[in-house]
């Protein structure tokens, strides 16, 4: 058993690391899933495995990693389930940032439906990165760590999306 005061800091850093990170845990599930509902459910088990495994003893040093992470496997879990995605829902549910040559920055509502429906074009593995990098703000050495990859394959694999996605919205793609 944990000593009290081990344990207090344990539950505050559980608390802490909740209230920073939740709403984006939830906006990355629900962008996956496109059902608010299920989503707020995959939230709860997040944390719930999160806070089991802090109840083995066991320390959490990086939270958002070690949350984005426990909720990828819970969508994929999710998936496996059930193989019908609304991507429609998650257009009309969520919001959307791409980067410009120069910068980020916030598209109007044609634009990023645009965007949106070629990010729905582009391969789960280009997908995947370009969601976490652009709507979590997630550095590619925590994406590489949630999605078990190298941060070198996950850097590669975002400058490939995003170069697909440019072809996709320049009309050198497929029409979107």
């Amino acid at each position: 058993m944990k000593p009290a005061s081990i344990q207090a800091e344990t539950e505050r850093a559980f608390l802490a690391a909740y209230d920073e990170y939740a709403d984006g845990v939830y906006r990355f599930i629900v962008s996956k899933i496109s059902d608010s509902e299920l989503a707020r459910d995959l939230v709860q088990e997040t944390f719930t495995r999160a806070w089991d495994y802090c109840a083995k003893g066991e320390k959490i040093d990086q939270w958002k990693p070690f949350l984005f992470r426990t909720a990828y496997h819970l969508i994929v879990d999710t998936y496996r389930k059930r193989r019908t995605v609304s991507l429609d829902a998650m257009e009309e549910e969520s919001g959307f940032m791409i980067p410009d040559a120069d910068d980020v920055r916030s598209v109007t509502r044609a634009e990023a439906k645009r965007v949106r429906a070629g990010i729905a074009k582009l391969d789960d593995t280009y997908r995947d990165v370009l969601t976490m990098r652009y709507t979590e703000d997630l550095p590619p050495r925590d994406i590489a760590r949630i999605l078990g990859l190298s941060e070198n394959v996950v850097s590669v694999r975002i400058h490939r999306g995003m170069q697909k996605l440019r072809e996709l919205l320049s009309g050198n793609g497929k029409d979107i």
